[in-house]
């Protein structure tokens, strides 16, 4: 199950996912101290679990490819019965 920080006190989260939770402890680490000066923040932090589908694989959601490809195969159905 891949792992992401997060921190609520500037709201950010991890630009990826890691596979493993100690990766994503350490950007939770290198997050407190370029913003927080090495310090726990007043608002939270921490490291979670998150499953696939909540983070999407690229530019699109997961799934969302089959949508586009719906869509392509409508339009060009379209065309091709004019």
């Amino acid at each position: 199950m891949p792992y992401e920080y997060f921190c609520r006190a500037c709201d950010a989260v991890s630009p990826e996912r890691h596979s493993r939770r100690d990766d994503a402890e350490d950007e939770l680490a290198e997050h407190r101290r370029a913003a927080h000066g090495g310090l726990a923040p007043a608002g939270g932090d921490g490291v979670r679990a998150v499953h696939d589908a909540a983070r999407g694989d690229g530019c699109l959601p997961s799934g969302s490819w089959l949508f586009v490809l719906f869509l392509l195969a409508a339009m060009l159905s379209n065309c091709w019965g004019r």
